[in-house]
């Protein structure tokens, strides 16, 4: 389990959910409990045995180091018809991301490790949850906050354009189903929103992040792994 005192400074710079958990939470990346796993439909092997159905996968990269991980509203998923169609896996009839997440969940959004060259051998070096790792990704979490927002706010008017849209089809069968004529062409076709600023935003938290371990590499931060 993480410190206290880290989860309680995540809480206040990131803030709760609607359900009072925190905004960013961080787990043991080789931990499959809770928000370090999710459920995954389709054919495994697993110990020489396959089968077919659902199983817990870890959302990290299964290194022993800390991983820092923000919680995403339902709406950020669009709606459960598109969600359970994009994840359909035609091959097991089953949904490779699971259950539409009703309540939202909690995503990977960083592994707090770095990793150097010495002698043409790779590595790895795991970040301690300590207040100087802690000041290096404080400013990601105040980017990852602000493109969360904006995310919500572009599905917020996506809800509703499907909701027009849905009225204006119920409007035209309601109106061939009168037979009134119609007289020339009429196109209720709109352009997807756009997210192109959002897209910028996240190169932008990606090169942050690449920031961070390399001070975390120049501060010598952190433990060898392998």
């Amino acid at each position: 389990m993480p410190p206290e005192e880290f989860n309680l400074r995540l809480r206040e710079f990131g803030g709760e959910n609607r359900y009072g958990q925190n905004n960013f939470v961080v787990w043991w990346s080789q931990y499959g409990h809770g928000e370090g796993s999710f459920i995954s439909g389709g054919s495994w092997s697993v110990d020489e045995a396959a089968f077919t159905g659902y199983r817990r996968l870890l959302r990290g990269s299964n290194e022993p180091c800390w991983c820092l991980g923000q919680f995403h509203e339902a709406i950020e998923y669009g709606s459960p018809e598109s969600y359970y169609v994009a994840n359909y896996d035609e091959a097991t009839g089953l949904q490779l991301l699971g259950e539409y997440p009703y309540s939202g969940r909690y995503e990977l959004m960083f592994s707090l490790r770095w990793h150097e060259m010495v002698n043409g051998k790779l590595e790895f070096h795991t970040m301690p949850l300590s207040n100087r790792v802690f000041d290096l990704v404080m400013p990601l979490i105040i980017k990852a906050k602000e493109i969360s927002a904006e995310k919500r706010m572009i599905a917020h008017i996506e809800a509703r354009r499907r909701a027009e849209d849905e009225k204006t089809a119920e409007v035209e069968r309601h109106l061939r189903d009168k037979a009134l004529p119609f007289t020339g062409a009429v196109s209720y076709a709109r352009q997807g929103i756009r997210s192109t600023v959002i897209d910028k935003k996240m190169a932008d938290l990606q090169r942050s992040w690449t920031q961070v371990a390399n001070s975390a590499k120049n501060f010598r931060l952190g433990l060898q792994t392998r």
